[in-house]
């Protein structure tokens, strides 16, 4: 067995030292560990690790494979997102042990922290001691065991798994019930005790869902929702037949009402502002694109490679489930195409996806649906949701029409649910633990990638200020008029803030930090073309992001079945009778296209100015065309611009 002296290296060399002992199959023994955060993050060889100590945050997290024993005691999140393998606490463990586990198994001698568990899919997580409050709350699936006593509202919110308790339940959670163990639940959870050497007399209590709480245990009626355009247009009778057909879903399925897409009401956007300068004769010249640097690096802040875009164009988040794996890789191939980067979107990643995106960003979200070591270490991005545009404050919604056995699989659930996942992070309650967790992505890939944050508009002054401290990378910024798959339509409509908003929020609380052009802002939410991209540039923007308008240039129709995955076109749908019809190299050539003429619209914008480069675009060349958006900028009101701005869009 090899010692490890950590009191003497810094964690990042320990951690490197452990994987090259894993690589070789090599045990280790980690001597003077006096509670360091991250030990052994991102192991991935089958050894075994004796820590003579106690350990801090996130001990023994993204892993798959190695087997920990823990002296004393641990602090939060040990054995995070566990693939295979297990740990042993001697002691007591801090809060979310077992935080998003996939498999393996975790047993805790002594006592254990609040949320046990939370949102845990496979795997067993036990404590020989008594549970804090929350235990297994929002579980999916796995097993947890309680010998002692737990606290209130265990099992909270929980969607699957099951929990035993030998002692006293405080509370349950909401949607939880106690049932009676079977003599096979009986056998096997004392054959775990057995092997891990804890002794138990006395009998458990059961706990799973019940069921009854589900919030979408009515379904959504599979009808032939009126267009996009039907309630964003000109029309002002005041029961329109959008309007009629809301109510009447309503009254069908007693509950809000849920849609794919975005904002659809007028909201003050890209089309409010316009460039001073007369670009009516804006691409006589068929070299521009020769004459224009738009060539955009992005993320090496904290010693991350940085992104290398062609130009400063990124795809946003959009998942496997929502999207159909035709249109995810569909979309890889035509940012390979354009030489720009893709994100995995909420779920995991999926491989054709990998294969195909020449940059490829995996999103982590709160469910930590699909999250994996092995996606964050062949990814060139690892980004960590906190919200979007189209729903800040909530969760991801995923209709049980569109899991499948294969997004099932990927994401570490069972399939046919209606899939819910939480509004925030367990591990993120507010600006020093978004450090920590900083920190454990780039302890898991070593440093290599960069580490960027997605958030919707809300708070954005403040929370800007806070990405910016915590050593995060680059933010992708949403605003309202961002799109999503499923959501309330009420929310929708009217919970964020626009993107306009949204943007000049973000550049003022970096101007109030001095951090004016030193923090990459990418924004999103309603960006349909060049001429918007080279708009958000020109106000302060390092780069935009595109996601609905990927969509409609891949074959979307608006056709309002995203949700339900009726969409007739194969892109937002896992009907393999829809999707027959998608044609991905079709598609992808679509989408690149539709690129490439944003790259000529950005080149052809920037030349007419006069310039060489897409950075030397400025507020100094825009004006606002309404109260509202010159309210937002701070750009001049001139209206007089209107009449030329509409022929440049003609």
């Amino acid at each position: 067995m090899q010692t490890i002296d950590i009191s003497t290296m810094s964690i990042r060399n320990a951690n490197e030292i452990l994987r090259g002992y894993g690589s070789t199959h090599q045990n280790v023994e980690v001597i003077n560990p006096d509670a360091k955060h991250y030990i052994g993050v991102g192991l991935i060889n089958p050894i075994r690790v004796k820590i003579r100590g106690s350990a801090g945050y996130y001990c023994g997290g993204l892993t798959d494979g190695p087997d920990f024993e823990i002296e004393k005691n641990v602090s939060w999140g040990v054995g995070d997102n566990m693939f295979l393998g297990s740990i042993v606490v001697g002691g007591n463990a801090g809060a979310i042990a077992g935080v998003g586990l996939r498999g393996g198994e975790i047993v805790v001698k002594g006592n254990i922290g609040s949320r046990a568990g939370q949102v845990m899919k496979k795997g067993t997580l036990c404590c020989a001691g008594k549970a804090n409050f929350l235990a297994g709350y929002m579980m999916y699936g796995g097993r947890l065991i309680i010998l002692g006593n737990s606290g209130p509202r265990v099992g909270e919110d929980m969607m699957g798994g099951e929990i035993y308790v030998g002692g006293e339940v405080e509370s349950l959670g909401s949607d939880a019930m106690i049932v009676e163990p079977t003599d096979e639940n009986i056998e096997s959870v004392m054959t775990f005790l057995e092997k891990y050497q804890i002794p138990f007399r006395g009998t458990f209590k059961k706990i799973v869902c019940s069921g009854k709480l589900l919030k979408y245990a009515t379904p959504e009626p599979r009808i032939r929702n009126l267009p996009f355009h039907s309630f964003s247009g000109k029309k002002v009778d005041y029961w329109n037949n959008k309007v009629q057909e809301d109510l009447q879903v309503k009254a069908t399925i007693g509950r809000y009402r849920i849609r794919g897409y975005g904002a659809a009401r007028k909201i003050p956007h890209f089309d409010d502002i316009a460039f001073k300068s007369d670009l009516v004769n804006i691409g006589n010249d068929p070299d521009v694109i020769s004459k224009v640097n738009l060539r955009t690096f992005i993320g090496d802040k904290h010693g991350g490679k940085s992104l290398d875009l062609s130009m400063p164009v990124m795809i946003a988040p959009m998942s496997y489930g929502a999207l159909s794996a035709q249109m995810k890789t569909a979309i890889s191939i035509a940012s390979r195409f354009s030489g720009i980067s893709e994100n995995s979107g909420e779920g995991g990643m999926l491989s054709e996806e990998r294969a195909e995106a020449r940059q490829l960003i995996a999103q982590c979200l709160p469910g930590r649906l699909g999250w994996n070591i092995h996606d964050m270490k062949r990814s060139d991005g690892v980004e960590i949701y906190i919200s979007q545009g189209a729903k800040p404050g909530l969760g991801g919604q995923l209709m049980a029409e569109k899991l499948t056995e294969k997004i099932a699989t990927i994401r570490g659930i069972p399939a046919g649910m209606d899939l819910r996942s939480p509004s925030r992070h367990p591990d993120i309650l507010g600006g020093d633990d978004l450090i920590m967790k900083v920190q454990e992505f780039r302890e898991a890939v070593g440093g290599r990638v960069p580490v960027s944050i997605k958030l919707g508009g809300g708070r954005t002054r403040d929370d800007i200020k806070i990405a910016y401290k915590d050593a995060i990378d680059f933010i992708e910024l949403d605003g309202m008029q961002g799109g999503t798959g499923a959501a309330g339509n009420e929310v929708l409509a009217y919970v964020g803030i626009p993107t306009l908003a949204a943007l000049q929020e973000a550049l003022d609380g970096l101007e109030e930090l001095d951090a004016t052009g030193k923090f990459p802002v990418v924004i999103m939410g309603g960006i349909k073309d060049g001429i918007d991209a080279a708009k958000a540039i020109a106000l302060g923007a390092t780069a935009i992001g595109l996601g609905t308008s990927i969509l409609i240039s891949g074959g979307c129709i608006a056709c309002m079945q995203c949700s339900v995955g009726n969409c007739v076109i194969g892109l937002a749908t896992q009907d393999p009778e829809h999707i027959k019809r998608f044609k991905t190299e079709k598609r992808a050539l679509m989408i690149h296209r539709y690129l490439e003429s944003i790259r000529w619209q950005l080149a052809s914008i920037v030349n007419e100015h006069h310039y060489n480069d897409i950075r030397q675009l400025s507020r100094d060349d825009l004006v606002a065309l309404t109260p509202e958006a010159a309210e937002m900028t701070r750009l001049p009101y001139d209206p007089s611009y209107r009449e030329r701005y509409r022929k440049m869009s003609d």
